[in-house]
């Protein structure tokens, strides 16, 4: 499970020097704590990290990439049952459909930041599975409807037990790998959901092959039987999943634990200061003042308006380039898998050289190429393989962002409680992108769909491009500001209590750039 080139001790070196001058005052008179982090940090070291580190990735990371790869399965079989037949049965028009389909993300959205604080409280292995097998049950109760009531309160209980998995997972990582760890980790778990999209449209093609038995449309079947998987898999989580490393109890040592523990605190930020663990409102609270979570909120809407757009409509847009329904299902897999391979390398390009802007800006201009294609070419049925290819380098630049922009919020905010608050705000206001995205390929408008790739490219331009450039340019002011004062001033400056409850804001912390 290793990315082949971690930067285990990256950050290391930068953060002992981080620490020790000339003056009088040092962190480690003023904080044992960080002495003793430092202590086991040299013990932890060459191949004492390493056999740790992959230990930590076999029975973490394997888990996740499951269960969030079931967690986001409906968003992409939506799109394959209403090629069967579900907006039919349903008895939905076109408007009814969209907003079916916008209103999971109501409850997507402002489920995330509660479903994060429970995570917090009570840790993964007893919310996520029960989310999980809630996700399961909906599926098959989504199966089972008849008409629009029943569609649409499903949705809507749906999109409030999906809304605490990515969070979750994302806030986990966060508490077992270092910032020169977390992109590639946190890639390696989003690939499950990028990589259902694929999964989905084959088994959509399969199992729609269903489509009449025992007198049921092949979309029910669709529903039930990845509704009974996802639900089974949730019942199985519940003894297997693994906890945050303080609450771990059979895998690892109490010197592990110290570690991981001390690691967490204070690598965050350089490594120049700690942060705290406990849940505060006030934290929350701080999150939601942040310049920064506003900023990179905005970037993280723009991306999934165009996101959820594209995902949402792909199997209607290949096949409206003249292929059948069932070879749209199949189809409407190489894109999703493009994208895999697209976001592991964006992942493990950050983690190496902790560029966080250009993997979110270059990708961005890989998808916005995808999309321009994708506008130039649909209409002409004798471009049909520059189309497809069109959506394939769209999707591995649309997908690129979600792991990219969790994790420059997640690092560029201090402590536990505010970190975890700050990534469920980003995914709020990532869910609520998926509202406007629901509507903005209209039917009316097949096979060119104007709205949707002129809002696409508009968004991406804009929110996507510009703007996390700026905010680069923002972040390394405020680091050059910070460099012109000295630890040593600091630290006659300010005590290590004020500087703990500073956060991000402490002159101490340098943001990711």
């Amino acid at each position: 499970m290793s990315t082949g080139y971690d930067n285990e001790h990256e950050g290391k070196d930068e953060k002992l020097q981080s620490h020790s001058y000339n003056g009088e005052v040092t962190l480690n008179d003023i904080d044992p704590e960080y002495q003793e982090y430092l202590q086991l940090d040299e013990e932890f070291s060459g191949d004492a990290l390493k056999k740790l580190t992959r230990k930590i990735d076999w029975r973490v990371i394997p888990q996740l990439i499951f269960i969030y790869m079931l967690s986001y399965i409906d968003r992409g079989n939506v799109g394959n049952a209403r090629l069967f037949g579900a907006q039919t049965d349903t008895k939905l028009s076109d408007t009814d459909w969209n907003i079916g389909l916008s209103l999971l993300f109501i409850t997507f959205g402002f489920g995330g930041l509660p479903s994060n604080i429970l995570v917090k409280k009570f840790g993964p292995k007893k919310v996520l599975p029960v989310l999980l097998t809630a996700i399961g049950a909906c599926l098959v109760g989504a199966g089972s409807s008849h008409n629009r009531a029943q569609w649409f309160s499903l949705r809507l209980l749906l999109g409030l037990f999906e809304a605490g998995m990515y969070p979750g997972c994302t806030y986990t990582l966060t508490t077992w790998y270092t910032p020169a760890q977390i992109h590639s980790r946190t890639t390696i778990y989003y690939l499950g959901g990028v990589l259902s999209g694929a999964i989905s449209g084959l088994l959509a093609y399969g199992i729609g092959q269903m489509d009449g038995r025992s007198g049921q449309r092949g979309w029910r079947y669709i529903y039930w039987i990845e509704g009974a998987i996802t639900f089974a898999i949730g019942i199985i989580a519940m003894f297997t999943l693994q906890e945050t490393p303080q609450k771990t109890k059979k895998w690892l040592n109490d010197k592990e634990k110290r570690f991981l523990l001390l690691r967490s605190k204070y690598m965050y930020g350089g490594g120049r200061m700690g942060s705290k663990d406990e849940f505060s409102l006030k934290d929350v609270m701080k999150a939601l003042k942040s310049v920064h979570v506003w900023i990179l909120s905005f970037a993280f809407i723009c991306n999934t308006i165009a996101l959820y757009g594209f995902s949402l409509s792909l199997p209607t847009i290949v096949k409206n380039m003249g292929f059948t329904a069932a070879n749209a299902q199949a189809l409407s897999a190489p894109p999703y898998v493009f994208a895999a391979f697209c976001v592991v390398a964006s992942g493990l390009f950050s983690d190496k050289y902790r560029l966080r802007a250009a993997t979110v800006v270059f990708p961005s201009i890989v998808g916005f190429i995808g999309v321009l294609i994708c506008v130039l070419t649909v209409k002409h049925k004798n471009l049909v393989a520059l189309s497809y290819v069109g959506t394939c380098i769209a999707a591995g630049g649309l997908y690129c962002l979600t792991p990219a922009l969790t994790v420059w919020t997640g690092l560029n905010t201090a402590g536990q409680t505010k970190r975890a608050a700050a990534i469920s705000i980003s995914f709020l206001f990532a869910a609520i992108g998926g509202i406007p995205g629901s509507y903005i390929y209209l039917a009316k408008e097949a096979p060119g769909y104007p709205t949707g790739f002129g809002v696409s490219l508009g968004l991406m331009g804009f929110g996507n491009i510009v703007v996390p450039a700026l905010y680069w340019l923002y972040c390394g002011r405020i680091n050059k500001k910070r460099d012109q004062m000295s630890e040593e001033e600091i630290h006659q400056k300010y005590s290590h209590e004020e500087l703990e409850e500073m956060g991000d804001l402490s002159p101490l912390y340098r943001y990711e750039r």
